[in-house]
């Protein structure tokens, strides 16, 4: 891959955000004990990972990088970074800790990994620089300790010259437009220019803009009422939709524009055979495999393919199967109760949780059965509970009522 081959050795090779890069480097040589770890915010493919691989080789740090995004739960998170943090390089060398994708570890709000890294970070014993895709409610807590230096996309000026450079060095040639139209569908984007740009004159046309964006619900609907595979793909390729990686996490509008997630919710509420259903989810599955992949390989112009994939494998086995598109797995009869159980329990697991040093996701999933097992029990007075826990008079009702939900079964 171009990305790899064209990957900057050297600092003064990169392009884009010179203030940024030059920030960091300061940062890192007066790095003191104590001092705040860094906190680098930008979009994918503009430096936030290469720059501190240069820089550690440069600086002369052993480097130790962690994918924050794969380990979220709080034990494991801690069991890896203490030893780090009052270690020392088996070499001799300066050690530098480097985690990346931090965003990704609260993609399930349940796990404490979140916490544990604020709280580790706010005295570090080593250089510790971190980087994330966006800078929102994720990593709010996690920016209070840190210095924070945002990174953006790389100017179009800047691609081109680059875009020219490789073409030069790979002696192929390409036209003006040819040329704006990568730099322009990049955004801004080095390694997705240099993947387009790979693509392209490797004989793939990845610069034709087909998207029309028609909502996702049309889209399903389109795709499954089509006649031919070519039809079905159009609608795939003109839908407002994405192939999200959940290991990120996902906002509501993002998780209701997940493409894979309304293809696989549409088909477990229709009337089809198991035979069928079951052919259906294996292909989805796979599908959703390669955008694990791609985004833990971080190559995500692959992400074209992936309609392509389901197309090709999903239509033949849809077809006049009267499948229409549903935003939810579950019918509504069934999910309204569980939503409104749900917003009830909220005060009690809140309060129960900050108690218990523990998540409102892991204290519900866990702990809450157990109490509430126990209160029956012991003929507990679910007052007394309230009293002590210091809970308001909604907080109470609601737990009361769990309670008594619990003794009619």
């Amino acid at each position: 891959m171009w990305s790899e081959i064209y990957r900057p050795a050297r600092v003064q090779e990169m392009i884009g955000n010179e203030d940024e890069r030059l920030m960091v480097m300061k940062w890192l040589k007066g790095w003191v004990s104590g001092s705040k770890p860094l906190l680098l915010i930008g979009p994918p493919g503009v430096g936030k990972t290469t720059l501190v691989h240069v820089l550690a080789s440069q600086l002369d740090y052993d480097l130790i990088e962690m994918n924050a995004s794969d380990t979220r739960n709080r034990e494991e998170l801690e069991q890896l970074i203490m030893p780090i943090l009052v270690n020392t390089s088996i070499f001799g060398k300066k050690m530098l800790l480097f985690l990346d994708e931090v965003d990704g570890i609260s993609g399930r709000e349940d796990t404490g990994g979140m916490e544990s890294i604020v709280r580790i970070m706010k005295q570090p014993t080593i250089p510790v620089i971190m980087a994330a895709n966006n800078k929102d409610a994720k990593t709010k807590e996690l920016a209070k300790v840190s210095k924070i230096i945002e990174f953006n996309p790389v100017p179009p000026r800047l691609l081109m010259l680059f875009l020219d450079h490789v073409l030069k060095d790979q002696r192929k040639k390409l036209s003006p437009s040819e040329k704006i139209s990568i730099v322009d569908k990049s955004n801004g984007d080095v390694r997705l220019l240099l993947n387009s740009l790979q693509a392209k004159l490797s004989g793939y046309d990845t610069t034709a803009n087909t998207k029309i964006d028609i909502d996702i619900a049309k889209a399903v609907n389109g795709f499954f009422g089509s006649e031919n595979e070519d039809t079905a793909r159009s609608f795939l390729l003109s839908a407002d939709a994405t192939y999200q990686d959940p290991r990120f996490g996902m906002s509501t509008e993002e998780r209701r524009k997940d493409m894979l997630g309304a293809l696989f919710s549409s088909v477990v509420l229709s009337r089809i055979d198991l035979e069928t259903l079951a052919a259906i989810l294996d292909i989805l599955s796979r599908a959703d495999i390669i955008v694990g992949r791609i985004g833990r390989k971080r190559q995500w112009s692959l992400l074209k393919y992936i309609n392509n994939i389901i197309a090709n494998d999903l239509f033949n086995k849809s077809c006049n199967k009267a499948i229409r598109y549903s935003q939810y797995p579950m019918r509504w009869d069934v999910m309204g109760p569980i939503f409104a159980r749900s917003r009830s329990l909220r005060p009690v697991l809140e309060d129960m949780a900050h108690l218990t040093h523990t998540s409102t996701s892991v204290f519900g999933s866990f702990y809450l059965p157990y109490l509430i097992r126990i209160v029956i029990n012991t003929k507990m007075n679910p007052n007394e509970i309230t009293e002590v826990s210091n809970m308001d008079e909604k907080a109470g009702i609601a737990l009361a009522k769990e309670i008594e939900r619990m003794r009619k079964r």
